[in-house]
């Protein structure tokens, strides 16, 4: 087992110290212990599971439905996934002895009320960086520890933190590379792999464990969006899964969105239904066994990589959830485009690779990398839409809806992120899908009205001899909304 460089920060004597790694404690200076899950729904490789499990006689294992975020974030389909990752995580729960302790209503209330009823004096949860979290977390810890609770939050949702990441000025990175060099070589010096078994101490006694609602019950029920399955085990097979063929052409194939070539982990990485590290060590570990898959190892690990540098980003600037991480670009004039913004989000802009990404959005919950970069692009230089629109709407029909990657990818298509495509660089969504999807068979999938279409004309129906009448014309001249794109960007850049 090697360590995973992973720090707890709490009251004395681990306070920023190195994380118990899940050795327990005498049994006479163990105490009643309440684990927190949020995006950490896995009973392997969960540091913060780890320490209550050590340090604990007993064990309360609890989630709190907030409605704040379920109402916020809108998302149908993510909150279904929610569902099922809590309902197989309360069953593996079960499997071990314990339970899933289930409340709903506002965690700054429902947290010290279960550590009272609980009789606990330990509670630990893993690490957020968003700006709404960090607030609600330190308001509960101030609240656990005035009733003596200590409090432990563990680094788990990244391998590496902004803060442990830093230039040789000591301050955060803005550029991707850099970051991936430091990265890179403190992964080198520490190996931080997954941690060993859990061995989870028995529940409290007394502790109602109330239950987890319907899909229905939180008006979700009539979605129709085909999510994945949720859960650990779930999660595990699909790493193996990507392990054993995909992830060795990764570096050829994960432009290509008609293929099965990426790992499709986000969403369980999401919810935290396995852990970045989990997924980093088992890709290397195969690099070193394998050889020939080393190069698309390597190119699959630095997109984890760029999970972390968004993270990052987001906890040293926390502004950029609303405006833009450089200010510069806040003179931007954007379109007030309502007919433009719903053709997009209805996947008819007659551009097919772009309906094609926003029907699978639809379809699946989930869009295709590549695609996902196509479509921003279309969204901010084409039809010159502010990309805070487009951000939102992803994050509300994403199975994979995270704060931190969905703002970074958002601000590095619209140019005004750290480290974003240049603001010159504008994509062609024609080239764009006869490069990547070449035959059309990704965007016959999505949309069948191509179906017909040969592969000459089907990124560009309107000039074939027989356009399908039931699919758009194009709703924009992407020539003229380049230069427009580039005149107002011009604008800014010389002030």
């Amino acid at each position: 087992m090697r360590l995973p460089g992973a720090a707890c920060q709490g009251g004395a004597p681990f306070a920023g110290g190195e994380v118990g790694l899940g050795v327990a404690l005498p049994a006479e200076e163990r105490v009643r212990a309440l684990h927190w899950f949020r995006s950490d729904l896995r009973l392997r490789d969960n540091v913060a599971l780890a320490e209550a499990a050590a340090r604990g006689e007993r064990l309360v294992c609890a989630f709190v439905l907030d409605d704040r975020l379920l109402g916020e974030s809108g998302a149908p389909a993510r909150i279904r996934f929610l569902l099922d990752c809590l309902g197989r995580l309360d069953a593996d729960l079960r499997r071990r002895g314990q339970r899933l302790v289930v409340r709903h209503g506002d965690p700054c209330r429902e947290i010290p009320r279960l550590l009272e009823q609980a009789r606990a004096g330990l509670l630990t949860f893993d690490r957020d960086y968003a700006p709404f979290a960090r607030t609600r977390d330190a308001t509960i810890s101030r609240a656990a520890e005035k009733q003596g609770v200590e409090v432990l939050d563990c680094k788990d949702r990244v391998i590496f933190e902004g803060s442990e990441l830093r230039t040789q000025q000591g301050t955060p990175y803005r550029v991707f590379t850099p970051f991936k060099n430091a990265w890179w070589r403190r992964y080198r010096e520490e190996q931080p792999g997954p941690i060993g078994p859990i061995r989870l101490p028995p529940p409290v006694g007394g502790l109602a464990a109330g239950s987890l609602p319907d899909a229905a019950a939180l008006g979700v029920a009539g979605d129709a969006t085909e999510i994945p399955v949720g859960g650990e085990e779930a999660a595990r097979r699909r790493l193996r899964s990507f392990l054993a063929g995909p992830v060795a052409r990764y570096r050829e194939d994960r432009d290509l969105p008609a293929l099965d070539g990426t790992s499709r982990l986000s969403p369980y990485l999401r919810l935290g239904a396995i852990s970045a590290r989990t997924c980093v060590d088992a890709a290397l570990e195969l690099a070193q066994a394998e050889p020939k898959a080393e190069p698309g190892v390597r190119s699959w690990v630095e997109e984890l990589v760029w999970r972390d540098f968004y993270h990052a980003v987001l906890s040293d600037n926390p502004h950029v959830l609303r405006r833009n991480f450089r200010p510069e670009f806040d003179r931007v004039r954007w379109n007030e485009d309502e007919a433009g913004f719903a053709a997009w989000c209805e996947g008819r802009t007659g551009f097919p690779i772009v309906d094609a990404g926003m029907r699978q959005l639809a379809r699946t919950g989930w869009m295709h990398n590549r695609v996902r970069m196509i479509v921003a692009s279309f969204l901010t230089k084409d039809l010159l839409v502010d990309w805070r629109r487009g951000e939102r709407f992803f994050y509300a029909k994403l199975v994979d809806g995270d704060p931190a990657s969905n703002n970074g990818g958002w601000q590095w298509a619209a140019s005004t992120g750290t480290d974003a495509q240049p603001w010159f660089r504008i994509f062609n969504p024609v080239t764009q899908g006869e490069r990547f999807d070449p035959k059309g068979v990704y965007v016959r999938r999505f949309v069948p009205e191509l179906a017909k279409v040969s592969a000459r004309f089907v990124h560009k129906p309107w000039e074939s001899p027989a356009p399908p009448a039931d699919y758009p014309a194009p709703i924009l001249d992407h020539a003229s909304r380049r230069l427009e794109a580039l005149r107002r960007f011009e604008v800014v850049r010389s002030g």
